[in-house]
């Protein structure tokens, strides 16, 4: 039946994994969030508690996220002055490796500084990524959110596994994907907003000096 193929599921994905105790605890999380939510009667209650989990995550992991865009923004300040650098001694690269160090140090600029609280953050995200999976297969997220039709998204782990992860938009059945065009355009949507949003976050991240090359 569609439980104990759901329980199959669950059972694989919780049964291991360097990041399970951080996929459980989230899961765990979640679900008193969406608890808590319904015992006060908020709509979607899975949806927003997915956005609570998420801003939760993104508080705590924000000091690491911080010192990694500040160490990448000091480093794209000094990017004019490097290709001057790499101008001036294009012939020499064993000094411009020297010039180029030495103006690190000058400006207290360290250029690995950015990577390691970046790599820090990675297992977090990780074991929230897997913590959503596992309550999406665990069938806890037949919700919709607002125009989405399921917070579990049109198709399961397991089906992409098998390679049919795709059943629910290709072959047309009838001029029309198998879900409907509704509920396949609400799906649709989920991508091309989460470009716009990653292209503005790219934006507001990007300093504004960028624009001064061309004055």
């Amino acid at each position: 039946t569609a439980n104990q193929v759901a329980e199959q599921t669950s059972s694989s994905t919780q049964g291991g994994g360097p990041f399970s105790f951080l996929t459980d605890a989230f899961e765990t999380i979640l679900k008193i969030m969406d608890s808590g939510l319904e015992a006060v009667h908020v709509p979607y209650s899975y949806g927003f508690a997915i956005i609570l989990l998420t801003i939760f995550v993104k508080i705590a992991t924000f000091p690491l996220t911080k010192v990694s865009v500040e160490s990448s923004l000091s480093l794209q300040q000094l990017q004019p002055r490097v290709k001057e650098l790499q101008e001036r001694y294009a012939g020499n690269q064993e000094q411009l490796q020297q010039e180029t160090a030495k103006l690190y140090q000058n400006a207290g600029v360290n250029p690995l500084a950015g990577c390691l609280p970046t790599l820090a953050t990675i297992p977090v995200f990780i074991g929230l990524y897997r913590a959503l999976t596992q309550a999406a297969d665990d069938g806890l997220l037949t919700e919709g959110f607002f125009w989405i039709p399921s917070l579990g998204g049109p198709t399961t782990m397991s089906a992409q596994k098998a390679g049919t992860g795709m059943s629910w938009l290709l072959p047309f059945e009838n001029g029309a994907p198998p879900v409907g065009w509704h509920d396949g355009l609400a799906y649709l949507s989920l991508p091309i907003l989460l470009v716009i949003s990653q292209f503005v976050s790219q934006q507001i991240v990007s300093p504004p000096k960028s624009d001064n090359p061309q004055q």
